[in-house]
């Protein structure tokens, strides 16, 4: 019995669910009635935005929904192509609205290919035509260059950079640019900012002051897109050089005399990389430093020349004239030294006879007189003696390797070396200063010379003159101790105490 009825049960059980399954539509059909219906709002089908496409970018599909539904309703736009599917955003429609849904494509192959589009909703109701096929042509990446067509580096402006972009056919391109400067392993950032490109060229100024570098890079760095080339260029810049040379090329009349109209052409030359500006040139007396003549310097570019001629209303005084060319330019450039030999012109009047230098003339002329007497009574045979203390001796001379003899002091016994042929008083060396006679000795060469000498004969010890003063040489020639006379006693007479003709001083005449 307990059987039969779980049978029946289970049967009925059954035939509720097949009782269901019947009812179904009929409740589907209720519950679409009072939800969303999403239908196309316009011609059908879909939009894809951002071609031409090329590998790299990201092309959006689109499409117009419109909800003719009694409420609310939600729906997306799925794209598939080569097993690879991608859904945009969810949209709410209101009852009655239309609405704008998008989904992005991102282009990975180059070529044609077709996507596979369907609006799909979770909560309402889509139209059948709401899906479909398109075919888009996705072509290479474009090409991106940049380069640096020239730079201009000046003292007043600092250094500017001029350069250009080139982009291939194609859509316009967003990209940010970036300009570094390099000196050696360290680098900065100059400038940097975005800039839509459109294809084809583009030129660029930019002002980057004075910065402390040997080199500037720029490069182009796409935006959100992929550029088949790596957009970068460096070039070499050098800080401005400021040199110049100025130079007197030529002078007109080419010995002028004083008070002469003279005529100097002069040239100037830019030898550095920064213009000169205009300034002057100027001629002037380097002795004295006046200003003879002076004009204005026209403006002179990197690696050009200027010519110049200056006037010169009266030539100044002396020969040779000593001059300067200067040329300044907010400071000096260069300047260039010359002498001029000029023509003298004595002047016959009586109230301007160059008594001074007349006066020179024959101070200079006495004095050349005195040293040339000197010179001739140092170099005289005989000198001049005094008869109450000299006595004149004739000696005879042999050959300098035989013409002294060694005769010994008789007070301390001291060596001393006089002439062969000698013979009178000789005093001995200080601090002895003993005198003595000394006799000629006995057998002597025949062939003599003749020679006065002052032999000092009778002085007394007291003599401090004679025995204090000294003076010494290695040749006949020496000069007196008091007076500088230049005296000739050979070296074969001494020790001798001689007297200075011209000065009477007496002295010690030694070799050495």
């Amino acid at each position: 019995m307990g059987l039969y009825v779980m049978e029946g049960m289970a049967r009925q059980g059954v035939l509720s669910i097949l009782i269901a399954l019947l009812l179904l539509p009929g409740f589907a059909t209720t519950i679409s009635a009072s939800s969303g219906s999403m239908v196309t709002a316009g011609s059908g089908g879909v939009a894809v935005i951002g071609l031409p496409g090329h590998q790299g970018d990201t092309v959006t599909f689109s499409t117009l929904i419109h909800n003719e539904g009694e409420v609310s309703g939600t729906v997306f736009l799925s794209l598939n192509s080569s097993n690879q599917t991608y859904f945009g955003e969810e949209v709410v429609i209101e009852p009655g609205s239309s609405r704008e849904v998008l989904a992005l494509f991102p282009l990975s192959g180059i070529g044609l290919i077709d996507v596979f589009w369907e609006v799909l909703s979770n909560d309402s109701s889509v139209s059948e035509n709401l899906s479909g096929t398109s075919q888009i042509s996705i072509d290479e990446p474009q090409d991106l260059n940049v380069e640096i067509v020239e730079t201009v580096w000046t003292s007043a402006d600092g250094l500017d950079v001029s350069f250009r972009t080139i982009l291939s056919e194609g859509r316009s391109r967003e990209v940010s640019i970036e300009i570094m400067g390099h000196s050696g392993s360290n680098s900065q950032l100059l400038q940097s900012f975005d800039s839509l490109l459109t294809p084809g060229i583009r030129h660029f100024s930019l002002s980057l002051g004075s910065p402390i570098i040997s080199s500037v890079s720029i490069r182009a760095i796409p935006i959100e897109w992929v550029s088949s080339d790596f957009s970068y260029d460096e070039v070499s810049v050098t800080s401005p050089i400021i040199s110049g040379d100025i130079e007197i090329i030529s002078i007109s009349p080419s010995v002028p005399t004083v008070g002469d109209s003279v005529s100097i052409d002069i040239r100037i030359s830019n030898t550095g990389t920064d213009p000169i500006n205009s300034g002057s040139v100027r001629i002037i007396s380097s002795a004295s430093g006046i200003v003879l003549a002076e004009l204005t310097s026209p403006s002179v570019q990197s690696g050009s020349e200027s010519l110049q001629t200056l006037s010169v209303g009266s030539w100044p005084e002396g020969n040779p004239v000593d001059i300067r060319a200067q040329w300044y330019s907010d400071i000096l450039i260069s300047e260039y030294d010359n002498s001029v030999i000029s023509n003298n012109v004595v002047s016959s009047s009586t109230e301007e006879f160059p008594w001074i230098i007349i006066g020179i003339g024959s101070i200079i002329g006495l004095l050349l007189a005195i040293a040339i007497r000197s010179v001739n009574n140092g170099r005289n045979k005989s000198v001049s003696t005094k008869r109450s203390r000299k006595v004149e001796k004739t000696t005879k001379i042999k050959d300098k390797s035989e013409d002294k003899r060694e005769v010994n002091c008789p007070e301390c016994n001291r060596a001393l070396l006089i002439p062969q042929s000698y013979s009178g008083r000789a005093r001995c060396a200080p601090p002895c200063s003993t005198e003595f006679s000394v006799d000629i000795e006995k057998n002597q060469d025949e062939d003599t010379i003749s020679e006065t000498l002052e032999i000092v004969d009778d002085i007394s010890s007291d003599d401090s003159l004679s025995e204090s003063l000294i003076s010494k040489s290695k040749e006949d020639l020496l000069d007196c101790p008091s007076c500088g006379q230049i005296l000739k006693v050979p070296l074969s007479k001494r020790p001798v105490t001689a007297r200075c003709p011209a000065c009477r001083s007496e002295f010690e005449a030694l070799e050495g």
